[in-house]
């Protein structure tokens, strides 16, 4: 008996749902798409689930991004997988970063779902018998198409043949030891076994293999005897995820100070400063913890380094209570990274202590979020590293915000573009550093020397006293600038008054493009005496082996030589990490005077930062002793230095009152000034303006930029993506970064 056809009517009149998916395909090109939801996925289709859905007749992997009523879609989902849904807050975290950052949606996507997650694998549902796969085998795109043709995979999808899949990361496997159960042997004659047998009966659980054998001393023979008795079984299994519990017996005296603060960032929410030493950040994020997880939430917390993990984790594991899990997350854990993000996915681990790439790990309690020395550099993504190309400052307030969780940045010194942003961002009241350092500045402007004589004979002092001395030189030589030695002017723009960066045979703003050639006389007193201010770490290390008559050492990211030296030199990431007795500080008027952004506030760090390494005595040679940085890092003031240059930032339209989008591209020069003119600039909104294109910095003379500028953030992405469609007509692939840390 047919359905009545009122009942039909009413039933097509109500819209179909749809969903919009992004599929997980990396190109700008592609937004998210509209399907139609099947009736039978109904009840399983929702915002964050991962689908299968028909794009030019093959099938495609994608995550819903939204869903709603329409009439627009041709074509139904296929499949949905709810194992490796993300949140809905993930999802919309992701957009966020992709609008922002001009990073195709589904590439920060991928960032959020399991590291490893393989979504190019088809398994075989009914092969033909000519076909070189059975059923149920797993074969990539690529092979699938090199065997059956593009029109060849479209009918063995249509057919039913193959069907596209989620593939799950491999798990490591580890061999473990089960009891059988069973009588018990007789293993009277046969100590050895006894005593391994014992030692496994304790475990109920049982033990993995390595382990077992480890405590007990016992071979593999020996284990393998127990085996053929028929008393212990053998069975390989996924290996567990590399948490650590908390065993809570350090004298919680040192976190007293911390604690009822920390309660009100888990408490009240939203984004908070404190300022404090590098010593005590640790003590902080366990007093935040602590407090989460009283409340039974989950902590994130997020640090610069690798090398920063496992100090954290080492303090958490003493400081919070018994049978707290605590798990790593960094790029250098290979395979182990799957089951970690899978214990936070899953409310298994109470604390997750990553790098950047943590971020977007989707944690379901999520409470508080610390960041580790917030003004780090690291806590970016450089082109060609792993994460966004964004600061994790910025990814962490937009969380906090849509998870509604604490967000607490720890840093001696914040930086400006997060501290300007007060009162939206709160400040707890700051912790004193310890007593400084004796400090000497050394006035090398009517000198003529790159490397102070008196600096270099009170370095041999503290040699001869056995003290040891590190020595600070910045490596960036292609933002150095040009000074007179005779009355110490720096060269620079004409119409933005910044100091010009050598770019030879140019000197150049990195603000307004404008560019002249290296000159070979001082524009204000026509001295011929002019120098380049930052010097290179090797050329220093000669000079001051030479003088002190002993090998110096080096530390830099590169090198590492003789680090146990009296003397060595390095830059500031890995000098000022070491305690030193005495601190030499060869070129801060590369900063003082640079014309990068916030080049200023990278001087006004590194003084803060030697003089909290130093021991004994702070050495620093400047041109610009009167500087109001100099000045105020030297008397730990942060306050009087915010208050001095966020207004220069300001009237200049630097961030965090303008904003930056840094164009990077490679093409012959004609070609790109083509480009620019014709197809980047008619693009433009009024309200940006743009640079001319320039060398890049890295010398290499295909390699341009340009600098678009807004007052608005949203309108400097807008414009990027616009760019970049605009570039890419004229096959110029473009690198965009959104206010980078540095131009």
């Amino acid at each position: 008996m047919e359905r009545p056809a009122e009942s039909g009517t009413a039933l097509d009149s109500r819209p179909a749902r749809e969903a919009r998916v992004s599929l997980l395909i990396p190109t700008h090109a592609l937004p998210p798409l509209s399907y139609r939801i099947p009736e039978h996925l109904e009840e399983e289709v929702r915002v964050g689930a991962l689908v299968v859905a028909p794009l030019s007749g093959y099938s495609r992997l994608g995550i819903v991004v939204s869903i709603g009523a329409g009439e627009r879609a041709s074509e139904d989902l296929r499949s949905v997988s709810v194992e490796y849904a993300l949140p809905q807050e993930t999802v919309e975290l992701c957009r966020w970063a992709s609008d922002l950052a001009v990073i195709p949606l589904p590439n920060v996507i991928r960032m959020a779902l399991p590291p490893g997650i393989n979504v190019q694998q088809y398994r075989v549902l009914d092969p033909f018998p000519e076909w070189p796969w059975e059923a149920g085998k797993l074969v990539s795109r690529t092979a699938l198409r090199r065997a059956l043709g593009k029109d060849g995979l479209k009918a063995a999808e249509k057919e039913g043949r193959v069907e596209l899949v989620v593939v799950e990361p491999e798990s490591p496997m580890v061999e473990w030891a089960f009891v059988r159960e069973a009588d018990e042997p007789d293993l009277g004659r046969a100590p050895r076994q006894r005593e391994l047998f014992a030692a496994l009966r304790k475990n109920p659980e049982g033990l993995p293999v390595r382990e077992l054998l480890s405590e007990t001393g016992a071979s593999r023979a020996t284990l393998k005897a127990l085996v053929n008795r028929g008393a212990v079984a053998l069975e390989k299994l996924p290996e567990l995820p590399p948490l650590s519990t908390s065993h809570g017996d350090t004298d919680d005296g040192s976190l007293q100070p911390f604690i009822r603060q920390a309660g009100r960032i888990v408490d009240v929410g939203g984004a908070w400063i404190w300022r404090m030493p590098a010593v005590d950040q640790s003590y902080a994020v366990a007093a935040v913890a602590r407090a989460a997880i009283e409340g039974d939430e989950q902590v994130l917390v997020l640090v610069p380094e690798i090398d920063n993990v496992e100090d954290i984790t080492r303090q958490l594991e003493g400081f919070l209570p018994e049978g707290c899990r605590i798990a790593p997350y960094h790029s250098g854990m290979g395979r182990d990274r799957t089951s970690v993000y899978e214990a936070a996915r899953s409310g298994q681990a109470d604390v997750l202590v990553g790098t950047r790439s943590a971020a977007l790990v989707p944690m379901p309690r999520l409470g508080a979020i610390c960041v580790v020395d917030e003004s780090n550099e690291s806590h970016r993504a450089e082109p060609g590293y792993e994460g966004l190309p964004i600061h994790v400052r910025e990814i962490v307030r937009e969380r906090a915000w849509i998870e509604g969780a604490g967000a607490l940045f720890l840093s001696p010194h914040p930086s400006l573009r997060l501290y300007a942003e007060k009162p939206g961002v709160r400040e707890l009241p700051p912790r004193a550093a310890r007593e400084g350092p004796s400090v000497s500045i050394l006035d090398i402007r009517d000198s003529g020397f790159s490397l102070s004589p008196t600096m270099l004979e009170s370095c041999r002092k503290s040699v001869e006293a056995g003290e040891s001395v590190g020595i600070i030189v910045n490596r960036l030589g292609y933002a150095t600038s040009q000074t007179c030695n005779s009355c110490g002017n720096v060269r620079s723009c004409p119409d933005c008054n910044l100091p010009l960066a050598i770019q030879k045979p140019l000197l150049v703003c990195g603000r307004c493009g404008y560019s002249e050639k290296l000159s070979r006389e001082c524009g204000v007193c026509g001295s011929n005496r002019l120098t380049t201010t930052g010097l290179a770490v090797e050329r220093v290390r000669e000079e001051v082996s030479r003088f002190l008559e002993l090998r110096a050492g080096i530390l830099t990211a590169t090198m590492q030589d003789q680090a146990d030296a009296p003397a060595v030199v390095g830059t500031p990431r890995y000098i000022t990490r070491l305690d030193w007795d005495v601190v030499a500080v060869t070129d801060i008027d590369s900063h003082l005077q640079g014309s990068s952004l916030g080049s200023v506030e990278r001087a006004f760090r590194l003084i803060f930062d030697a003089a909290g390494s130093a021991r004994s005595r702070l050495l620093i040679q400047t041109r610009f002793p009167e500087h109001y940085a100099l000045q105020a890092a030297l008397r730990g003031d942060y306050t009087a230095f915010a208050n001095a240059e966020l207004p220069r930032l300001h009237s200049l339209g630097y961030p965090p009152y303008g904003h930056f989008a840094a164009l990077s591209f490679k093409g012959e020069e004609d070609v790109v000034r083509r480009a620019v003119e014709s197809g980047l600039r008619p693009s433009l909104d009024p309200k940006v303006a743009m640079s001319d294109p320039v060398p890049a910095a890295s010398g290499e003379t295909s390699e341009w930029r340009v600098l678009l500028r807004s007052a608005e953030r949203e309108d400097v992405s807008r414009a990027g993506g616009r760019a970049r469609s605009a570039l890419d007509a004229y096959g110029l692939k473009t690198r965009i970064e959104i206010d980078p840390e540095e131009v």
